[in-house]
C-alpha cells in the first residue's frame, strides 16, 4: 500500500510539473508577442493623425457637398487634404446660399433680407476664391443654381435661412481644426461672424415677421 501510495503521489507531481510547464510557455509566447508588437510600435515610423473633415450629406451635420471630389493626387501645391476639403466644404455651403436666395429673390420678387444677403454671400464666395488661387487649388462652378429648393412663401424661405446660416455657422467651427494656417482661418472666422452676427438675426426677424419687404435697400445688418 505504501508503494502504490508513492507512486501515486508521484504521479501527481508529475503531472502538476507538466502543467507548469505548459502555463510557464504560454505565458512566455504571450509576453514575447506583446514586447513583438510593442517594439513595432516604438521602431516604425509614428503615423500623424490629422484633423478629418466628413462630407455632410442631407441626412448628416451639414448640406449635401457637390463639389468635393477633388483630386488630391494631381495637387503640386503646400496644403493638406484636410486643408483642400475645408474649403472645398466652404465653398460649396456658400455656393448654396448664393443659389437658394437668387433663387427665393427670383420667385419672390427680391424680398428682403434676401435681396440684401444675396450679396454677401457672392462676395463670401469670392474671399474663399482667393485663397483657392493663392494655394493653387482649381476653383470648381457653382453647381447649385437650378438645383435648389424654391419658395412659394415668404415665411417658410425665411424659416429656411435660419437653418441654412445655422449649419453655416456650425461648419465654420468644425472647419476651424482642419488648418493652422492664419490667413484661411481669419477667412473661415470672418464668415461665420457674418453668418451668426449678420445674416442669422436677419432672417430670426423675417421668420418673426419683421425685417420684410421689397428693394428696400440695405437694412441694419445683413449686408456683410
Amino acid at each position: 500500500m505504501k508503494k502504490a501510495a508513492f507512486f501515486e503521489v508521484k504521479s501527481m507531481n508529475y503531472v502538476a510539473l507538466i502543467l507548469l510547464i505548459v502555463a510557464l510557455t504560454v505565458a512566455s509566447g504571450c509576453s514575447s508577442g506583446y514586447v513583438n508588437n510593442a517594439s513595432a510600435v516604438s521602431n516604425g515610423a509614428t503615423p500623424i493623425v490629422l484633423p478629418t473633415v466628413a462630407t455632410p450629406d442631407k441626412n448628416g451635420e451639414g448640406n449635401e457637398c457637390r463639389i468635393c471630389g477633388f483630386d488630391s493626387a494631381s495637387y503640386k501645391g503646400e496644403l493638406r487634404k484636410d486643408e483642400i476639403d475645408g474649403l472645398l466644404l466652404a465653398l460649396n455651403d456658400e455656393y448654396l446660399a448664393t443659389a437658394t436666395y437668387q433663387q427665393v429673390n427670383k420667385d419672390l420678387r427680391d424680398p428682403r433680407p434676401f435681396i440684401n444677403i444675396v450679396q454677401a454671400e457672392i462676395r463670401h464666395a469670392d474671399l474663399l476664391k482667393g485663397l483657392f488661387t493663392k494655394y493653387d487649388v482649381s476653383i470648381p462652378e457653382n453647381p447649385w443654381p437650378g438645383n435648389v429648393t424654391k419658395f412659394s412663401d415668404l415665411d417658410d424661405a425665411c424659416k429656411a435661412g435660419v437653418q441654412a446660416e445655422i449649419l453655416n455657422r456650425d461648419l465654420y467651427t468644425r472647419l476651424f481644426k482642419t488648418t493652422e494656417r492664419k490667413d484661411i482661418l481669419d477667412v473661415y472666422r470672418y464668415l461665420q461672424r457674418a453668418s451668426e452676427e449678420n445674416h442669422l438675426p436677419a432672417f430670426e426677424r423675417c421668420a418673426g415677421g419683421g425685417g420684410r419687404g421689397p428693394r428696400n435697400g440695405p437694412g441694419p445688418r445683413g449686408n456683410r
